[in-house]
This record gives structure tokens, sequence and C-alpha cells, in this order.
């Protein structure tokens, strides 16, 4: 996952302990599992009259079966949506069923979902973070000091008239983009007593989208009016989809639930990917990496094992040994923000000139594709800090709180960091900005006057 071994799922957070309340949810980050999504879905995203480009997906730490679409045009997943569907149909089936919403206009607007879209950018699926929620906090301590902040989603509730035209709407998007809305059927018909089982509180798709057995029927009847009905996944993304919920069974699911879901005699590359992961998770981390150096022998060129590889050496302490599987990670794919903020974090964990100097430049680049990443910023901040560049270290602070939705403190971070900077400097009018923005959503002045006197 990613950058941090978090870095995959990145970064050093504080997650909510595994016995929490579903009410507070851990969104993740994956690049793997993100360009997934991205590209497999990018036709029904088209075919919804949305823009591919600007839809992002929120990946939420959860085996409860839900969904949802929110503002700013993104679509909230918990990770056991993936792992119960049996097919990469089913997974876009309730994905088109959540871009009806969008291009219904039906999308959530609450201060919860907003945070949880807004404040942890950069945390990846990683090792340390999940050792930390499975109760071993020491495995995972050097990377909690740099940890983010979590958001957390609360209960969702959709009209059940929306529900039906977004279904219209999914089915109709799946057609269009050439696909079965087949998947989308299935899903309805597998959970649709859930709701009489004791454990229906796990499956809240169905309390936020509340089925119906005329909604379930009708449909029914369009999706299999469709030409595409039958139309079958494609190899490919068959394959695919099986990495994904092997990947996911590896980070979130204790090794002996992994290992069983994946035993020895399975051989198969997402197999063997999950049990690498549930290996390192055991504390058997030179087992795991050989285990994983079988994997890269075989596909050499595949980006996502050598960030693990990455990972694995970072969070077990070696950054030096971490640095040139990141390096590998972000040749094959320079364009991953989540790469390029692994490969930062590891440099400035080496710590010197040169180390934050490259580090800087990775940032920025990750920062280049995700600018409202609140961690990439807090690294950025780090390495201008150990590099003696105050004034970018306040400024990168201050865009980090920014991002964080932290206005107060951010308004005084650029405060106190134009001092630095010539009034004419892209920097100081950057800092200008962000107490603009902050003073504004805070309904109050900027004062001038009292800028210039705490910048003396």
């Amino acid at each position: 996952m990613s950058t941090v071994l978090c870095a995959a799922i990145s970064a050093s957070v504080a997650m909510a302990p595994a016995s929490a309340s579903a009410q507070s949810q851990s969104v993740i980050r994956d690049t793997e599992i993100e360009t997934f999504l991205k590209t497999e879905t990018r036709p029904v995203l088209a075919a919804a009259g949305l823009d591919p480009d600007r839809v992002h997906y929120l990946l939420i730490a959860s085996d409860e079966l839900n969904a949802f679409a929110t503002t700013g045009l993104r679509i909230g997943i918990n990770t056991g949506t993936i792992t119960e569907a049996d097919n990469p149909n089913e997974l876009f089936g309730v994905i088109a069923h959540e871009t009806g919403h969008l291009s219904g206009g039906h999308m959530m607007r609450t201060d919860e979902i907003e945070r949880a879209a807004r404040a942890p950018m950069a945390i990846s699926l990683g090792l340390g973070i999940i050792a930390a929620l499975a109760g071993a906090p020491d495995a995972g301590a050097n990377l909690m000091v740099s940890s983010g902040t979590f958001g957390t989603l609360g209960a969702l509730r959709y009209m059940q008239t929306e529900e039906s035209a977004a279904d219209v709407a999914g089915v109709k998007a799946m057609e269009k983009a050439g696909m079965s809305a087949k998947g989308l059927v299935d899903f309805f018909y597998k959970f649709r007593n859930v709701e009489t089982f004791s454990n229906a509180e796990r499956y809240q798709f169905f309390i936020t989208h509340p089925l119906s057995r005329e909604r379930i029927q009708a449909t029914t009847r369009l999706a299999q009016s469709q030409p595409h009905y039958n139309t079958p996944d494609r190899p490919e993304t068959i394959a695919q989809f099986n990495i994904v919920k092997a990947k996911l069974a590896g980070f979130l699911d204790d090794p002996i639930k992994t290992f069983q879901l994946y035993p020895e005699s399975d051989t198969s590359f997402p197999a063997r990917y999950a049990r690498v992961i549930a290996t390192y998770k055991r504390g058997q981390w030179d087992q795991a990496l050989t285990m994983l150096d079988a994997l890269i022998k075989e596909q050499p060129d595949n980006p996502y094992l050598w960030e693990l590889k990455g990972q694995i050496y970072f969070e077990t302490g070696r950054a030096p040994l971490a640095k040139p599987a990141h390096e590998k990670s972000v040749a094959l794919m320079p364009k991953a923000p989540l790469l390029q903020l692994n490969l930062g974090q590891t440099l400035i964990a080496i710590g010197d000139k040169e180390s934050l100097n490259a580090a800087v430049a990775h940032l920025q680049e990750s920062i280049k594709y995700e600018d409202d990443d609140s961690f990439a910023w807090e690294q950025l901040a780090q390495a201008y800090d150990g590099l003696g560049q105050a004034g970018l270290a306040r400024l990168s602070t201050a865009e980090a709180q920014f991002y964080n939705g932290d206005y107060m403190a951010a308004r005084t971070s650029a405060v106190w960091s134009q001092k630095y900077f010539d009034t004419s400097s892209p920097e100081y009018r950057r800092a200008r900005d962000i107490v603009m923005a902050t003073s504004s959503e805070m309904g109050i002045s900027p004062v001038e006057a009292e800028t210039k006197r705490r910048r003396r």
C-alpha cells in the first residue's frame, strides 16, 4: 500500500482502534487500489456525464458493506464492499449506482464527510498502522509521531426516490460504457435479506441505501433489458481485482485469517502477495522480504512490489535500505504522488543534507499532483526545517494546516512565515493568500496592521 508502509496504505497515523464504533472510520490511501478503481471505472464515470479525472475515491478501512457519494465528486467505498464482491462487476455496479447520486446531485453534505475527505489525504495502507490497530503499538510507534488526522463518517441517509433514480442512472451508465449491470442486480439480491439477520448492522449500505422489493424488481427488469447484460468482466480486470482483494486481506485481516484464505497450496500471484504481507505482520521480516524478492524476480517492473519492499525496510527502521526500493517504484511510476511521498519520507529519515534536498524535490513532485495532501506538506515542512529554511518550513506548515481545516493555526503560521520572504516573492504572496483565505473562512478581518506587527 503506499508511502510509508503505510505508504501504501501511507503515513503513520493514529488510527481508531479496531473496536471503535463504526461511526469513526479511517480513510486510507493506496496507489495500486486507487489506480485499479480509476482505470476500470473510467468508462462508467464518463458515461454518467462525469469527468473521470475529477472524480476521487475515498477508501474506508472497514469491513462494513457501504459506499456513498459526497461533494467534490467523491465516491467513498468501504474496503468491505470490495472484499464482499464476488467479481469486479458487482463492485462496479455499486460504483455506477453512486455515480447516479453524483450526476443527480444527491450527494451528502456533512461536515464529518468533508473532514474525512480533506484531512487524511496521505494515510496509506501500511503495516505500521495496521500493527497499531492490531494492538502492537510498538511496531508502529516510529510512524505515529508524524501522524495525520482521520476524519469521521457519520450516518448517511438518502431518500428512497433518490435511490431508485440512482439505480436507473447507474444501469444506464453501465450499458453506455459497454458493461453489464448484472453486478448491481446480483449485489442487491445477495444481500436483500440482511436487515432480518442479527448481523444487519454490519451492512451499513442497506441502512444508508434502503432497499425494497419493488426497487430490486424494477432494477432487475431494467438491467436485464440492456444489450450488454450478459457481457462478462475482462480476464485482465478479474486478475487485477483478485490482486486488490488479496492485498486488502493481507493488510487488514489477521494473519491467521489471511493464511486461511490464501493457503500455501495456492501458488497464484494474489495469494503469494497476501502471504508476503501477512508474514511481515507476524514479525517475520526477513522471510517476508525473501518471499517478496521472489515476486519481484517474476515481475521486476511492478512498482507496487518495490513500494512494498521499501515500506518493509522503512517500517523496520532501515531507511537506507528502503531508499533504492522506493527509488525504483518512483522510476517505474513517476506520476504517482504517494510513491513520491514514500521516497521523500524515506529520505527525510536518512537525514543528511543531500537526502533532505532530494526529499524536497520528491515531495514537491508529489504535491504537484495532489496539492491538498496535508501529510505531504507536513513532510515538506520537516525537510525544510532540517535544511534550516525556516520560512519555507512555516509556509509548508501553514499549507498542511489549511488543508487539514485548522484555519486559525494556518493563519498564524502563514503570518509568521512572511517575515522570511521578500514582499514581491511568490512565497510571500502565497502566505498572504493563506491569511486572506483563512480569515475569510473564519469570518474575521485579515488585520494588515496586526500581521505586520507580528512579522517584526
